[in-house]
């Protein structure tokens, strides 16, 4: 699908100090994550067999900070149009927050854009405040709750954001 050369421009981070690459699952190894993405992450059963399935599909990266792993982000596509949107953030990526947060919002719009989606969608922690906030920075708008839905019954928000002609931004 995409190259790390193409989204490196696409996302117009400077390639060198920050950029991103290809996503591979053994990166997810090295981060260092907060309590609540550590609460997804041990909640899977099969978590290296989900994250192998992500690599080298062109549509997952991994950014990169002064030579650190600082997040892990992507698509997975549902069907013709429909694609679910996901994210581990690492604690290191505070101080590059900002950066990637725009290099975010670049990422969905290109995909978007050349992908013809008309919507991408997440599922949030509903005790997750600092991704719901993301989310909605990005312009996902809360759908609905999804009653006991992680793997210790915890809840979730379903949030999305729709692409069409009049709201591409």
């Amino acid at each position: 699908m995409f190259t790390a050369d193409e989204m490196n421009k696409a996302m117009r981070i400077d390639g060198i100090n920050k950029k991103v690459v290809p996503f591979h699952n053994s990166h997810l190894n090295v981060m260092d994550f907060r309590k609540q993405d550590l609460q997804i992450i041990n909640g899977f059963i099969n978590y290296n067999e989900l994250t192998k399935n992500l690599n080298d599909n062109g549509l997952s990266f991994t950014g990169i900070a002064n030579q650190k792993f600082v997040c892990c982000f992507g698509l997975v596509k549902i069907w013709e149009g429909n694609y679910e949107g996901w994210l581990l953030p690492s604690k290191d990526v505070g101080k590059n927050k900002f950066a990637f947060h725009r290099a975010a919002l670049r990422f969905f719009t290109y995909a978007a854009d050349k992908l013809n989606i008309h919507r991408i969608q997440m599922i949030v922690l509903i005790s997750n405040d600092i991704a719901y906030k993301w989310a909605q920075k990005c312009y996902f708008t809360q759908e609905g709750l999804l009653r006991e839905y992680g793997p210790d019954r915890s809840d979730y928000y379903m949030m999305s954001r729709l692409f069409n002609k009049k709201n591409k931004e």
